[in-house]
């Protein structure tokens, strides 16, 4: 797939800040009236928060606290200049968050917070109940409460997990099949951050499935044991930015396996599919939440990029169909040159066969007739052997022939006839 179709159909509305640069920006505020999670959008620094209260008004009257565990404190102002995300910032001295647990637990309460909003406006979602962090899943083995569970009217429930801390492949096998038994489809999303975002080594970035990268691409991670175990079982790692509320999509452009040795590999011939499990590393391919759906027959979220891997993967299909019925038209003309060679060998070999057989009967035949011939001389000289010698050997003449007339006595110079 060439990168002006990728960038037609992930790049459909306004541009937006570059995702997945691990930026710290706090964009979530708690409303000290409301008590609710305010979200400042891209850009919107300046604007208003409400008809007539702009975000600097309401940060400026106290009514914007820090959501951050242990915090609470009003924000002292909106950074909404220079090439940083607009954000809300305390002022200088206030505010010092523990980086070891802090920024984590403020960081999965935004991305919650996201994905609670965007089940809300969602219009596949609208008339279903969202809980956040606080309905469990029960079964008699145990029990799982997921970060945000979205209940249809008709009982599907579709349960969120934002994962920020460190999970092995093992884990995350056990709570899937968990959620699986209890009929829950589980969509997991990682953090930008952290032990769930390891950027790719140079050595990573060169193998031959990530020489290609496509600019609208946000990043390049290193796949981990957990990230692999998914693969594995058909599950696309997924993550996500709450600061600029993209999801990205774990992607690779790789050639096809059939690829003839020595064949120049051209960017337009590769496909755009999920990594394999055998991969070390992977891009990282961001779309906007707002344009991704749930797939409930598919049991996942339907990102944009999502979209683009079926249909490649539909071509793949289609292409690799091509290439076996074309290499079964090869396979039948290769065979019937063969046959025809074969059979013409084979007439061949008749026709020396039968030209030897011919002359093989005629080399019989001029024996049978000379041992005929031998046989008849044989019998001939036995049956002379038993005749008498006068019958074996015959007079000549029955008399003495004539004695020759003399010649005149006049000729007698002559010589005689």
């Amino acid at each position: 797939m060439g990168t002006s179709r990728w960038r037609g159909l992930v790049n459909s509305g306004p541009r937006r800040p570059r995702a997945f640069t691990q930026d710290t920006a706090q964009v979530l505020a708690l409303d000290k009236k409301t008590r609710q999670l305010r979200y400042l959008p891209a850009g919107e620094g300046n604007g208003e928060m409400e008809p007539g209260v702009t975000w600097r008004d309401h940060v400026a009257r106290g009514m914007l606290l820090c959501p951050a565990p242990d915090c609470g404190l009003p924000f002292g102002r909106v950074v909404a200049g220079g090439a940083r995300r607009h954000h809300f910032a305390h002022r200088p001295g206030e505010g010092e968050h523990d980086d070891g647990t802090g920024p984590e637990t403020l960081w999965h309460l935004s991305a919650k917070d996201v994905l609670a909003r965007w089940a809300e406006t969602h219009p596949d979602l609208a008339d279903w109940t969202l809980h956040l962090d606080d309905t469990p899943i029960t079964l008699p083995d145990g029990w799982r409460r997921p970060d945000v569970l979205a209940v249809s009217p008709d009982g599907i429930k579709v349960a969120f997990e934002v994962q920020y801390s460190a999970l092995t492949g093992t884990d995350w096998k056990a709570r899937h099949d968990f959620y699986a038994k209890a009929g829950v489809v589980d969509i997991w999303l990682f953090a930008h951050h952290g032990p769930q975002w390891r950027p790719a080594t140079t050595q990573q970035r060169r193998r031959a499935e990530l020489v290609w990268h496509d600019p609208d691409w946000a990043a390049t991670v290193q796949l981990s044991g957990l990230h692999q175990t998914m693969l594995q079982h058909g599950v696309i790692p997924l993550w996500l930015d709450p600061t600029t509320q993209m999801v990205g999509t774990a992607t690779t452009r790789v050639h096809p396996a059939n690829t003839s040795p020595g064949e120049r590999l051209w960017e337009d011939a590769a496909y755009t599919l999920p990594p394999r499990r055998v991969f070390p590393a992977c891009h990282v391919a961001a779309d906007p939440l707002e344009q991704c759906d749930v797939d409930l027959a598919a049991r996942e979220l339907l990102t944009p990029a999502r979209r683009v891997h079926h249909e490649e993967r539909d071509r793949l299909q289609e292409d690799e169909q091509v290439a076996q019925e074309r290499a079964a038209r090869v396979r039948a003309c290769q065979e019937e040159r063969t046959r025809r060679r074969r059979a013409a060998e084979q007439d061949k070999r008749r026709a020396i066969a039968a030209r030897a057989a011919e002359e093989q009967a005629e080399r019989e035949k001029r024996e049978q007739e000379e041992l005929r011939q031998k046989e008849e001389e044989r019998a001939a000289a036995e049956a002379r052997q038993k005749m008498p010698l006068a019958q074996q050997f015959p007079p000549v003449f029955e008399q003495e022939p004539p004695s020759p007339p003399k010649p005149p006595w006049w000729k007698p110079w002559q010589r005689r006839a």
